[in-house]
């Protein structure tokens, strides 16, 4: 198409999905933008920061990231979870390996995990950085139960009910969408 060009010529630029491949049209991403987007109206801006602190940079291979509803988020790398303040300082909350899903409970207390390799739902508390298993025995298989009896085949993103009471995870090799009671750690 006519736009085939543009695009080729321009790293900052996003494909539109249209009918089919060959219909999609390029459009700039870096100083601000407003098309639609696999069918959505997106307006905004994407913006890079510089992040330095306390810890130095953040490892690479960053996985997943959260709003602290305060203006910073928090992000899981290789092997940490950090938190980034909105001035881009971060630190490190605690150690994890390989976490691509993270949600901050609706109150702010504590962040639940998604444990790929390890097939565990691991909750942090945001004051002390402690962490604990809030479901999964940590040996991959398929199995329904409460906290250390339950079985996950590679967790991958997580999110949690308006409440606080639920979280609802992919069960990646699963192929399935586990429930997971955060009071008791019950799998379903």
């Amino acid at each position: 198409t006519k736009n085939r060009g543009a695009a080729m010529s321009s790293s900052k630029r996003a494909r539109t999905a249209g009918e089919g491949e060959e219909e999609a049209e390029a459009v700039p991403v870096a100083g601000g933008f407003e098309a639609p987007i696999f069918g959505a109206r997106v307006v905004g801006q994407v913006t890079t920061l510089a992040l330095e602190g306390e810890d130095g940079r953040p490892a690479s291979l960053l996985r997943a990231v959260a709003s602290d509803r305060a203006g910073g988020w928090y992000v899981t790398a290789k092997d940490s979870l950090l938190h980034v303040s909105a001035a881009g300082r971060i630190r490190t909350v605690a150690t994890c390996d390989s976490c691509p899903g993270i949600v901050l409970s609706p109150d702010g207390s504590a962040l639940f995990l998604a444990d790929f390799g390890g097939h565990k739902i691991l909750r942090v508390e945001v004051a002390t950085g402690a962490v604990t298993t809030l479901a999964g025995s940590g040996e991959q298989g398929d199995a329904d139960g409460v906290g250390d009896a339950a079985q996950f085949n590679y967790l991958y993103g997580v999110t949690i009910s308006p409440d606080g009471s639920a979280l609802f995870v992919a069960d990646f090799a699963g192929h399935k969408i586990r429930r997971v009671e955060v009071a008791t750690g019950a799998v379903t």
